[in-house]
């Protein structure tokens, strides 16, 4: 496994809490946030928030400027771009590709007919026994 690999794997470890990923919803939907502003939006405690934010800024999806006594947190794009288009890595077969491979109407219609030849030889053999 690559390092980039290992990297995403964590990234993705971390938005699978659906807290967290509410947590950095609500960021992403303001720009901009305290700690104090998040709490208000959830019903659990400050060291529940805190464990939750260090898990976020340590996996690089969020970060924390300090301003005084208070912390504000804003969504790292970078690493939203890296999950993106990690995710978007994983499209199935382009459509081209697919389309080579099906088989053709007429193709469909023979291998149809076949099936259907088949069952009816099979079912002549139970008749004969």
């Amino acid at each position: 496994m690559a390092e980039g690999d290992e990297k995403f794997l964590e990234i993705l470890g971390v938005l699978a809490e659906d807290v967290r990923f509410r947590i950095l919803s609500l960021i992403a939907s303001r720009g901009e946030i305290t700690a104090k502003d998040i709490l208000s939006e959830f019903d659990f405690t400050q060291p529940t928030l805190s464990h939750h934010m260090a898990c976020l800024t340590e996996a690089g999806l969020v970060n924390v400027e300090r301003r005084g006594r208070f912390a504000y947190y804003s969504v790292n794009n970078e690493t939203i771009e890296l999950v993106s288009s990690g995710i978007a890595s994983l499209k199935s077969v382009p459509e081209k590709r697919i389309k080579e491979k099906e088989p053709s109407s007429d193709e469909a219609a023979k291998l149809k007919k076949g099936k259907k030849k088949k069952k009816k030889d099979k079912n002549k053999k139970k008749k004969k026994d």
